[in-house]
């Protein structure tokens, strides 16, 4: 019983258990998922309400943010979002998940993004060299990125620093890229100040062409958004500096005077409008009217038109000194540019990028070279393997052809058998016919003697009539096919095969009753009766083989060779049997 109990409380505590961990594993996808849901309405609201952006990615707490690829989002959305709210960070605390992340697994535009503000966060700092290697890393990614706006930002943050070491026309060439993106999204705000900062570098490269088509644009866009006036309009003046005449700088003074409140650098421009005019006195309260905590009191631009000011003015001494100035500040600006490698960056970069398509060149012709070898290898192989497979099926071929040859061979010889078998046995039926037709001639003839000579002594008689009835029936035999009838035969075939000499007797007897005269020739030669026993054998029919197998005497032959000589048989009479058979027929 407490055993039973002990099992009901362990399965209690493993449903709890079970349970619990759904609960956590729900709550936790439902808090990821609600992560993922902030930080897609904070990237909607980053253009238009940046504010609301940062606010919403403030509040998602960093406990949520346990996942590599979130944490990468988020990390470059704040950026972002600090950006737009021109909040200028100096470190990466912020963005490096995004940095750690991005730059090896994100997508064109994660990477264009990821980039573009590691860029924006070493201006901050002012280490510009690492600000443009970063953004010229950004826009390896401009052909693949569909982020226009961030795309346009890059290059005018790129054209930025360009203009800082007087690479104007690089400043140019990105701004007029810039701009073209901006319209294609719709912000002209942003087209218009890349615009402006077009005509700012066709005034220093003197470009009238240039700043006559920019302006023209810029005028255009004006018409569409009067708001944005108030930027173009300072360059009509910088315009008239540079390439108008004097009448035209009188009368964009006289719209100067018009205006309540001017922007320090649009006085720099005025005063110089009054210096190219000749009219020293207003050209210098003007410069001086600028305060000494403004930013365009310590520009370069205003410490270049000061010396021609003071001059006009007949002050030489101050002049002297303000060109003094003016040159140990542009000679300082010279000195921090060729200090660092900001104007061999872009240089750098492009050596790295091409070493980069080299090795990337290298490397594809590696795998060129390894996929052909490897084809080639593949191929002889196959070839190899054609070969292989050729040569054993020419065994094969071979051994089939062999094989049929052979069967060829035995189907001949098995054919010359049945034919030598078939001619056998037509041989042997034409001697059995033979045979039989002595046998019935002899039967004839032991009849005829039975009828004519009833002279004859009993035992020849008794010969007579065992012979006629042993061929009766064996005749019999031949002309039913029924073996009943030779019985008697087969008899005295077994008696004659175990009494050979009463055999041949017998036979001797019936042929001197048959046949008296063709004995009594025989024994006119002198043969005795053995050998005329041994001739009788052959005039029944034997052949001389079958006569030696029957007899079974060493002196078959010696025999035969004497009888040859009694007879006087011809040497080259070899057949003894054909010659006693006629030699018989011949004493019919």
């Amino acid at each position: 019983m407490k055993h039973l109990k002990m099992i009901f409380t362990f399965k209690i505590l493993i449903k709890f258990m079970l349970l619990s961990m759904v609960v956590l594993t729900t709550g936790s996808c439902d808090h990821y998922k609600t992560v993922r849901e902030k930080l897609n309405v904070a990237e909607n609201l980053m253009n238009a309400h940046p504010d609301s952006a940062l606010a919403i990615l403030d509040n998602i707490p960093s406990a949520g943010i346990n996942n590599r690829e979130v944490a990468a989002r988020y990390a470059l959305l704040k950026s972002i979002a600090l950006d737009k709210n021109y909040i200028d960070t100096t470190n990466f605390d912020v963005l490096q998940p995004a940095i750690d992340y991005y730059i090896k697994n994100g997508k064109p535009d994660e990477k264009l993004r990821t980039y573009y503000y590691q860029g924006r966060i070493y201006q901050n700092k002012g280490d510009d060299d690492a600000a443009m290697q970063s953004f010229m890393c950004g826009r390896e990614y401009c052909q693949e990125s569909s982020d226009t706006l961030t795309m346009a930002n890059l290059m005018v943050a790129q054209a930025t620093i360009q203009y800082s070491i007087y690479k104007i026309d690089d400043f140019i060439k990105n701004n007029l890229e810039a701009a073209n993106l901006y319209r294609a999204i719709n912000r002209p705000d942003y087209e218009i100040y890349s615009l402006a900062n077009v005509l700012d570098g066709s005034f220093i490269n003197n470009d009238k062409h240039l700043a006559d088509s920019v302006m023209s644009v810029a005028q255009e866009r004006v018409k569409h958004n009067s708001e944005l006036s108030k930027i173009i309009v300072p360059y009509t003046l910088s315009y008239a500096l540079k390439f108008g005449d004097k009448e035209e700088v009188i009368n964009i003074l006289d719209y100067y005077k018009s205006l309540e409140s001017i922007d320090d650098i649009d006085i720099l421009d005025i005063a110089e409008a009054y210096y190219k005019i000749g009219d020293a006195s207003n050209a210098k309260r003007i410069l001086y009217s600028i305060p000494l905590e403004s930013k365009a009191h310590s520009s370069l631009k205003y410490l270049a038109i000061k010396p021609s000011i003071l001059e006009l003015n007949g002050d030489l001494t101050g002049a002297l000194h303000a060109y003094q100035d003016f040159s140990t500040v542009i000679d300082s600006i010279h000195m921090s540019i060729f200090s660092h490698d900001l104007l061999f960056a872009q240089k750098r970069h492009e050596m790295e990028k091409s070493n980069i398509l080299e090795k990337q060149k290298f490397d594809k012709i590696i795998w060129l070279s390894l996929c052909i070898v490897f084809v080639l290898l593949i191929i002889t192989v196959y070839i190899y393997y054609r070969y292989r497979l050729g040569q054993a099926q020419s065994l094969l071929d071979a051994q089939e052809r062999q094989r049929l040859q052979l069967e060829q061979e035995n189907l001949r010889t098995e054919k010359e058998k049945a034919e030598l078998e078939r001619d056998k046995k037509t041989l042997e039926a034409a001697n059995l016919r033979l045979e039989i037709d002595q046998l019935e001639d002899e039967r004839d003839n032991l009849k005829e003697l039975q009828k004519e000579q009833s002279e004859l002594s009993k035992p020849i008689k008794d010969v007579i009539k065992n012979r006629l009835d042993l061929l009766n029936g064996l005749l019999a035999k031949e002309i039913t096919n029924n073996d009943r009838y030779a019985e008697p035969y087969n008899k005295w075939i077994d008696a004659v095969r175990n009494d050979k000499k009463k055999f041949m007797d017998s036979t001797r007897l019936a042929f001197a009753a048959s046949h008296p005269k063709f004995i009594e020739y025989l024994e006119q030669h002198e043969l005795s009766a053995d050998e005329i026993n041994y001739l009788c054998l052959y005039a029944i029919g034997l052949r001389g083989k079958e006569v030696g197998e029957y007899i079974k005497t060493k002196r078959h032959y010696i025999v035969s060779h004497e009888i040859r000589k009694k007879l006087g048989i011809d040497e080259h009479e070899t057949n003894i049997g054909p010659y006693i058979r006629r030699l018989m027929k011949g004493f019919e």
